[in-house]
């Protein structure tokens, strides 16, 4: 006796969980018609022959189909390791050990040596354990799957379709009524052998297509999940495998059965839309066309989903097939056009109003027209705007009030969406109060967070300057000092503390800086203790530079200081001083530095030319970048009121409006806060 034999000795007395009664004496297999059919040893199918031309099948009976394995034994390493190489060797050296059959060896998850081939693809081991124990292929592991289910999840073709013609073989002797199907057969999950196939789709195509010819009505059969296989593959977007579903249904020249037939989710026009896939979906739709008429288990139509994931393509083919659909809601109360603005997918929201202008007129549950979604999502908006423009007899829907009486524009407030505000402001509307009797201005003023946002500030910035303003006042147009009304009663001063302490220190460096450089001079003294280029022009811009960035930067400073006396007003005050102090520091000390940079090098033109340039780049973005923190937005005079609004729009451009999570608990508090400070509404804010 060699090694592995005496090996295959120690494992004789090993032991495993038992096989039941019923396990051992019979196997449970489900016909073509879905009945399950209880084929005991003995039987007089078992007499039948295999025809099959498969040289691995010749010498097979069905008889041998049932010859089943006895009480389970513990599979020891040595085997394990054999089966995952593919060792058919060690496959012969088990054949010609009798004392333990090899259809008796499991793993610890329940997995026989055909199980254990099967999932690594080794197609002639497979062929060798078909050959020598048959009964293996009815023998579940103890997730309740059968070798072809491991084969199939694992994606080998080859093996896949030994096992088919294994099956095939032994249903040779049977009649069509009686004829094995394991095709059907489900694990503890539910799924069969091809919905295991279908779950990496695009690597086991071909699986997936020889299991569907196998069996013509499996495709339909769903999971515990309510899942079908051509569900899968419709959310997959393979036509070719959807098309083969369809043409080999049963009853595949009767139109419009196949709602009827299908288990599980129905949804397959929802799952072609997601899957974004024109010939799937004409495939189904051809098949079927009630299927149109389908919801999703959340109440969707199928208009609905394709404007929510943008499908213009599968939309437009939807809605030249009917049109009904657009003014049919959802079980949440929103109608597809609410979907498409809501996502901001603008083709599917101009072939909804192409085929349904009135659409547009669409309120959901909460009394919200499109445009109460644009300015709570942020999206669409400009296209809207411009669209109700053209119409002219349509501007009432910018007026209309939802259930809460928020207009557009209260929403868009509420979502601190503030190119959205600026794009919705209109005189008519701005003074019109929802059923808290707030109105825009009254919510902005009220949630305005102590923090710095920017976008609640930009936000606020832009109600202010449509609004009618109180006299002539003026603020920098970030937004930076402005309070809410809510801060104001409830005496949050403290919050400049911080900031008063940062500017502080960059306006004392400023100094400092500029300090020195008034007795660094540019190149250097004569000696009569004069400046030698006293009489350069350039390096007299260079001495009024730094004066004025050093006597800038003094008054940021003082101003600073009585900012840090404790009074909240005055600290609010000295702000509107020392920010832009500091801005004129910062700018006349770049300058003043250009200018020195310039005198020293002047007579090299190519490099004062080249240093002209750079300053000039870098001047602009300053600007840019630190001017609308500082530069004062004026209102009340008219034409400096627009001049300075340029600002105010350049800004709004570097706001996002996209809605994280940081933000939406934000959001959240703030409506809370709205909610306990409307008692609040009629104060008045100062600035």
């Amino acid at each position: 006796m060699d090694l592995s034999e005496a090996g295959l000795d120690r494992i004789e007395a090993q032991r495993a969980k038992e096989v039941s009664s019923d396990q051992r004496n019979r196997r449970f297999f489900l016909m073509n018609n879905g009945a399950s059919r209880i084929c005991p040893r003995g039987s007089p199918e078992s007499q039948g022959e295999c025809t099959q031309p498969h040289k691995f099948l010749a010498s097979l009976r069905l008889s041998d189909l049932y010859n089943l394995p006895g009480e389970s034994v513990a599979m020891n390493s040595e085997m394990f390791s054999a089966m995952r190489a593919g060792n058919i060797e060690f496959l012969e050296k088990m054949k010609r050990y009798e004392t333990t059959p090899m259809a008796c060896f499991k793993n610890s998850k329940g997995d026989s040596i055909l199980h254990l081939a099967s999932s690594y693809g080794h197609l002639e081991l497979v062929k060798g354990i078909v050959s020598a124990c048959p009964s293996l292929l009815l023998e579940p592991n103890w997730e309740d799957q059968i070798p072809l289910h491991v084969a199939a999840r694992a994606g080998h073709a080859a093996v896949v379709e030994a096992l088919v013609a294994s099956v095939t073989c032994f249903s040779a002797g049977l009649s069509e009524e009686e004829r094995l199907n394991l095709y059907v057969l489900t694990d503890k999950d539910g799924d069969t052998p091809l919905h295991l196939a279908l779950k990496d789709l695009h690597e086991k195509t071909e699986t997936s297509v020889c299991l569907v010819k196998a069996n013509q009505s499996v495709s339909l059969v769903a999971n515990k999940d309510g899942i079908s296989p051509l569900y899968l593959a419709v959310l997959a977007g393979n036509v070719s495998l959807v098309n083969a579903m369809l043409l080999s249904h049963p009853n595949n020249n009767v139109q419009g059965n196949l709602a009827s037939q299908l288990q599980g989710r129905k949804s397959l026009v929802h799952a072609a839309l997601k899957a974004k896939n024109t010939d799937v979906l004409d495939a189904i739709l051809n098949k079927d066309p009630s299927l149109l008429n389908e919801r999703d288990e959340e109440g969707r139509t199928c208009l609905s989903v394709g404007a929510s994931v943008g499908f213009y393509k599968g939309v437009r083919k939807l809605l030249e097939r009917s049109t009904t659909s657009v003014f049919e809601c959802n079980d949440d109360g929103s109608f597809p056009i609410h979907i498409a603005v809501e996502k901001g997918h603008v083709n599917v929201v101009k072939e909804i109003l192409k085929c349904c202008p009135d659409s547009i007129e669409q309120l959901n549950k909460e009394g919200q027209n499109v445009l109460h979604i644009a300015a709570k999502s942020g999206k669409a908006v400009s296209f809207l705007m411009s669209h109700i423009k053209r119409l002219g007899t349509k501007n009432h829907l910018i007026k209309e009030q939802d259930v809460n009486g928020n207009t557009p524009l209260h929403l868009a407030t509420i979502h601190w969406r503030p190119r959205t505000t600026f794009a919705m402001t209109n005189p008519k509307i701005l003074n019109i109060q929802n059923k808290d009797g707030l109105s825009p201005l009254d919510i902005a003023e009220i949630n305005l967070q102590s923090d710095y946002v920017l976008r609640e500030r930009m936000t606020l910035m832009v109600l202010l300057c449509v609004y009618e303003p109180r006299g002539v006042t003026w603020r920098p147009t970030s937004g930076m000092t402005l309070r809410s009304r809510s801060e104001k009663l409830n005496g949050f001063g403290e919050k400049y503390k911080d900031r008063v302490n940062i500017l502080l220190l960059v306006a004392a460096l400023v100094a400092t800086i500029t300090f020195a450089a008034g007795f660094t001079m540019p190149g250097g003294f004569n000696s009569s203790g004069m400046a030698v280029l006293i009489n350069d022009s350039t390096f007299s811009n260079f001495l009024v530079c730094d004066t004025l960035a050093m006597q800038c930067s003094v008054i940021a400073i003082v101003t600073l200081i009585w900012a840090q006396l404790g009074d909240q007003e005055l600290a609010h005050r000295a702000f509107h001083l020392a920010l832009p102090s500091l801005f004129f520091a910062l700018f006349f000390m770049s300058a003043a530095f250009i200018y020195g940079v310039n005198a020293s090098v002047q007579h090299n033109i190519v490099l004062d030319d080249k240093i002209h340039i750079i300053s000039a780049i870098f001047c602009n973005v300053t600007l840019v970048l630190l001017g609308p923190y500082v530069i004062p937005q004026v209102s009340g005079i008219p034409f400096v009121q627009d001049l300075t609004s340029l600002y105010l729009y350049l800004l709004l451009w570097f706001v996002s409006e996209d809605d994280g999570e940081k933000h939406h608990i934000s959001k959240l508090k703030s409506e809370d806060r709205l909610k306990g400070d409307i008692v609040y509404q009629n104060s008045f804010l100062q600035y």
